[in-house]
């Protein structure tokens, strides 16, 4: 008995330590192997600036179908990790951005082959074509995902996003690879129905509209480590401001001009303070809040709305009290400036 009563005492001793028993890993939330379990950093944090380019080359040389290259990708390089996403002519060639992430096309149906230019009904002219490569890691500890925004109407972001989480659905079929290229085929209305649900009703090969497609990488705790997106415009371009948060944003324009321009910080488009309790037209977030009364002892010159802080002197002369407007003499233009403000109550 007592041999057993020391167990307990001892299992009681270290039972509490035992709650308390450290993870190491990496605990930096912005790197690539960030574990979210781990309560002890043991240096091993792979944390890297994210860089981004377009109309860039991948550094995997490959050709995928008929002449569709590793260039021209919209592209991500974070370390170790690449990926990037990009638009090309189906069957035929690569498209060559415009606008950094801008792919213009014309509306229509592929070609049934690269030897056979029938048109293959019911599969897009364009196609994209995105690129993952993960380094040493895999698609079981980093999440890939394709980003798909369908709107051929405008582009006013009337479809919502789809996003497909990439990593799941390799590992649906059982693949968790470090690297990934998705093949330049049957981009059709069937594959889109598949993979976007009711997104991919708006989409036709025969419309003209604007396409959204990016591609992002987060880590373990979901940290965006990269992302990187293309605008396909099928049908004529129209120049002009694109940007909905700018002041000139065309609604009907589809290929940026850069003419786009934006409001001033705290005003809207019209140079108008956005909030200006004074009416003073300083802008509230601006003012410069003091003493505007310059006979004041603690008169500031660099304030904008009085705060009621002003101190007087008592020691004025007759003629400095009655010198209104500080002109160093008494003139009929004081006698006026008193009468404007005659009957009025001071603070």
């Amino acid at each position: 008995m007592r041999y057993l009563s020391a167990l307990l005492v001892v299992a009681a001793i270290a039972s509490p330590f035992s709650m308390f028993a450290q993870l190491s890993g990496c605990t930096n939330s912005g790197a690539i192997n960030f574990n979210p379990n781990a309560t002890a950093d043991d240096g091993s944090c792979e944390v890297f600036e994210t860089v981004i380019a377009y109309d860039a080359t991948l550094s995997d040389d490959f050709e995928i179908g008929t002449g569709i290259s590793n260039e021209h990708f919209a592209k991500v390089t974070h370390g170790p990790l690449e990926f990037g996403v990009k638009a090309n002519r189906r069957w035929i060639e690569d498209l060559i951005p415009v606008n950094d992430n801008e792919y213009l096309i014309e509306p229509g149906y592929s070609p049934v082959s690269f030897n056979d230019p029938t048109p293959d009904v019911g599969k897009g002219k364009w196609d994209f074509l995105f690129s993952f490569n993960l380094g040493a890691r895999t698609f079981d500890e980093l999440i890939a995902e394709v980003i798909i925004d369908f709107d051929p109407i405008d582009n006013a972001n009337q479809a919502a996003p789809y996003v497909l989480n990439f990593s799941e659905a390799l590992s649906t079929f059982g693949e968790s690879g470090s690297s990934f290229k998705q093949g330049s085929e049957n981009l059709g209305f069937a594959y889109w129905t598949l993979v976007a649900g009711d997104v991919a009703q708006l989409f036709d090969a025969l419309s003209d509209g604007v396409y959204d497609i990016g591609v992002r990488v987060r880590n373990q705790g979901e940290t965006v480590l990269g992302e990187v997106s293309i605008r396909v415009i099928v049908g004529d371009p129209v120049d002009g401001c694109t940007d909905p948060e700018a002041c000139n944003y065309d609604p009907l324009a589809n290929v940026n001009d850069t003419s786009c321009f934006y409001a001033e910080p705290f005003r809207d488009c019209d140079g108008n303070c956005i909030n200006d309790f004074n009416s003073n037209q300083v802008c509230d977030e601006e003012e410069v809040f003091g003493c505007t009364y310059v006979q004041a002892v603690n008169y500031n010159a660099e304030a904008t709305a009085d705060n009621g802080t002003c101190i007087l002197e008592c020691d004025l002369s007759d003629c400095e009290r009655a010198d209104l407007n500080n002109n160093g003499a008494v003139e009929s233009v004081d006698l006026l400036l008193f009468l404007e403000i005659f009957g009025q109550e001071c603070d």
